[in-house]
């Protein structure tokens, strides 16, 4: 596996001597030493753990410079250069690899050859010596971190705890804040909402963790993130919607309305300024926050409206929710008031923030992100948005059908909010806002219209994308290629926008489902993190906007293999399109002519065969004869060279329902077996990265090859027969009368391997997705009519 490193930013020597010194790592008298002194001198830094130099010098027989060799019997003969081999084999075992277990003492550097890992070849001055010691400090161990986090870890960096200033190496800050005395603190940041309708805008309660430097002088960066999880979920297992129900007839639609809720003009800030008066009990929960948090950068989390110690009601996706993260922003920024407690009667302001922020969080809390930053907030410098919903009609809908995230099967909007509605845990708030709760349900339930499916203008007023205009700030998406709980089409169309716009944006793109991506050993993610924040809310320049591609997307088949695009789009590759066959082929030049059919049963088999709806889909890509059955597929020739897809393909299906109703899906499989990477990273050193001193941590994961299957879902989608005019609007349609569907997929980026073939699979219940109807339904595909398009490098 290869540690590949995209955060090291090219030093010049002199620079590289000056970082050396600050940290105390190179004597300021460095010159006057010999070559020997100073390698001791530098190895015996790196064992921070070792509190002495007594005890440090002891240490150095545990290490050994070649197979006959200890290094402190090196270092006794006066050594005035050392060979790439001696220097290296030290080297992998500071960075914790194993002699024998991981590499062998006569060949280093191959092993860290096949690994990416940097070295410098014949060490034979103090100048090389130097340069070799910066490259190595910024090079990853085997936990996945650099070496200096390595040595922060076990305390190198409490010699600098107390002087109240932000400390840099190779354009990163490093933890020089004191992580033992963290403030830990709840403000109440008041809003001009008041979606609980009591005639008082809603209070939100925000916990803040900041290091103690920020109470004397020090003005830091606020990491800030919108998380309606951060007080607690409600679960209720039995809650979700069924399923296993026919399709109505959507032009029983009736468009539902959005309504907004109240507002109350906020108190202006004065110049009071109070200090906090509660403490935080919950902990932060994001390990990016905790790792930049022991670097200076202050964490911030808020619920928003309907969450735990904060008024008002949930309404997931709504205008309001955009509006309540987005002044926590404006608090922060020093444009809002907040107050010590909920009586209302003092102020305290956020004087310790230097006004920039950033946004970090997965999921609901990237979606948040999206949202905040269409409103265009002053303060605002950067979001880092992973795995984010750009339209909750995409989340919850698509192409006029109710579709399900993945494994969530009858979840819907007002049930979500149900989940994030924890200010119900509390009896007196539960008194005072259940009644308005219930009825924020109900017009949750009525708005999503789960009968139909259709757009809305609902929905509409959840689809951020149409306020992208809005967005200043600079901008990082991550999400996973196959992450079918938000699918892929939220960021791709987001992206299509942020893109075209003159801030600077980035994309990363990984192999995973609904995951973070900082702790991979394929890339390091936090290390660029690092890099930008630095950047972008300390304004310092560090070469951040052309360190790495403006899309790196990781490999379907090498996991350790990053793709430096330009865009992610379908103009990144050569439009191509394949046609399927009368004997179920896939070909390029050649269409089919017959009328081929299948029967959909809906639900019924899979109620009775009792399985889960992965195994359901395992089964199904692979042509298990049960469960293939209710479908037609078609599959091309073994590909006798690598071919990437990329962007959205798209579909065109003639297609006749034997009901006045009718939904057809679409998939495209990669077959073939082979040993493909595992659904979700391996963990390869649980809580083996320190992210500050004694102050949490994370654990190094990665995608491996795993045992051999028969198929891979590349991508899918799902349509309503009766949006076949109007993908916004439906029509009536006849039993047996043909229709022409067009329709988009899932947008891709995948390698088909040499051998493997591509199947389209077309059919109507997705088990895990679809509604399940209880009604059989034949349906008709005329294939003069039907085919496949794609792009492909």
């Amino acid at each position: 596996m290869k540690y590949n490193q995209y955060a090291y930013v090219d030093t010049d020597f002199q620079e590289q001597i000056k970082e050396l010194t600050d940290i105390n790592f190179l004597p300021k008298n460095y010159q006057d030493w010999s070559f020997s002194n100073l390698l001791a001198k530098m190895i015996k830094n790196v064992l921070a753990e070792a509190k002495s130099d007594q005890a440090k010098t002891t240490k150095l027989a545990e290490f050994a410079v070649s197979d006959k060799q200890t290094l402190t019997v090196f270092l006794a003969s006066d050594p005035q250069k050392i060979g790439t081999n001696q220097f290296y084999n030290v080297a992998l075992q500071l960075l914790g690899y194993h002699v024998d277990y991981d590499y062998n003492l006569a060949s280093p550097t191959g092993f860290m050859q096949k690994h990416a890992l940097p070295f410098i070849q014949d060490i034979d001055n103090t100048d090389k010596l130097i340069h070799a010691f910066y490259r190595l400090l910024n090079t990853r161990a085997k936990n996945g971190q650099i070496l200096l986090d390595v040595m922060a870890g076990k305390g190198y960096f409490t010699q600098f705890w107390g002087q109240n200033k932000f400390m840099f190496f190779n354009g990163k800050s490093i933890p020089v804040f004191n992580t033992n005395k963290v403030i830990r603190e709840v403000v109440y940041v008041e809003s001009d909402l008041d979606t609980d309708e009591d005639g008082k805008s809603d209070l939100l309660q925000t916990t803040i963790f900041r290091p103690a430097e920020s109470n004397s002088g020090l003005k830091v960066p606020a990491l800030y993130t919108a998380s309606p999880y951060f007080g607690g979920i409600i679960e209720n297992e039995k809650r979700n919607h069924n399923v296993d129900e026919n399709l109505s007839d959507a032009t029983e639609w009736e468009n539902p309305q959005y309504k907004a809720a109240p507002t109350v003009k906020a108190t202006q800030p004065g110049d009071e300024n109070k200090a906090a008066t509660e403490e935080a009990i919950h902990k932060s929960s994001y390990p990016l926050n905790e790792y930049m948090l022991a670097r200076g950068f202050a964490s911030v989390f808020a619920g928003g409206i309907g969450t735990r110690g904060s008024d008002g009601l949930r309404s997931t996706g709504s205008p309001e929710e955009t509006e309540s993260a987005k002044e926590i922003v404006e608090w922060l920024h020093g444009d809002r008031i907040a107050y010590t407690d909920r009586s209302r009667k003092h102020e305290t302001k956020a004087f310790w923030c230097n006004g920039n922020i950033g946004m970090t969080g997965r999921s609901y809390l990237g979606t948040l992100q999206i949202a905040v930053a269409t409103t265009g907030v002053k303060g605002l410098k950067t979001v880092v948005s992973e795995a984010a919903i750009s339209s909750w009609y995409d989340y919850y809908r698509e192409h006029g059908l109710v579709i399900a995230p993945s494994e969530c099967q009858g979840e819907d909007l007002d049930l979500l909010a149900e989940t994030c509605q924890s200010n119900l845990w509390d009896a007196g708030s539960y008194l005072k806002i259940k009644p308005k709760y219930d009825a924020m349900q109900k017009t949750l339930l009525k708005g999503e219209d789960r009968a139909t499916g259709q757009y809305s203008n609902f929905w509409e007023a959840r689809n951020y994308r149409h306020n992208s205009d809005g967005i200043k700030c600079s901008w990082i998406s991550v999400h996973g290629l196959n992450d079918w709980n938000v699918k892929p089409k939220n960021v791709y169309k987001i992206w299509q926008k942020v893109a075209k716009m003159p801030m600077k944006h980035h994309l990363f793109l990984h192999q995973g489902p609904h995951y973070n991506m900082n702790n991979f050993v394929s890339i390091d993610f936090t290390d660029l993190m690092n890099l930008w924040f630095v950047h972008e809310l300390l304004n310092l320049e560090n070469n951040a906007y052309k360190q790495w591609p403006t899309v790196m997307i990781q490999d379907n088949l090498q996991a350790d293999t990053w793709h430096e695009e330009k865009d992610w789009n379908n103009s990144i590759g050569k439009a191509v399109t394949y046609y399927p066959t009368n004997n179920h082929e896939l070909f390029k030049d050649v269409n089919g002519t017959e009328k081929m059919s299948f029967t959909d049963v809906g639900g019924q088999e899979f109620k009775k065969a009792k399985i889960s709806e992965s195994k359901w889909q395992y089964k199904f890509i692979c042509g298990n004869k049960k469960w293939a059955e209710p479908s037609l597929r078609f599959e091309s020739d073994e590909f006798i060279h690598p071919v990437t897809i990329v962007g959205r393909p798209e579909v065109k299906i003639r297609v006749s329902s034997s009901l006045d109703k009718g939904q057809i899906s679409v998939a495209l499989v990669e077959l073939g077996k082979r040993k493909r990477l595992t659904a979700t990273p391996k963990l390869l050193m649980r809580d083996g990265q320190e992210l500050g001193y004694r102050f949490g941590t994370d654990t190094l994961q990665e995608f491996v090859p795993a045992k051999e299957t028969k198929a891979k879902l590349i991508t899918k989608a799902h349509m309503n027969l009766q949006n076949y005019a109007d993908m916004k609007k439906p029509s009536k349609i006849e039993a047996d009368k043909f229709y022409d569907l067009d329709f988009k997929l899932q947008p891709t980026y995948y390698t088909m391997p040499i051998g493997s073939k591509l199947a389209l699979i077309i059919y109507s219940t997705d088990e895990g997705m679809t509604k399940r109807p209880l009604e059989n339904d034949t349906y008709t595909v005329d294939l003069a009519g039907t085919e496949i398009k794609f792009s492909q490098k």
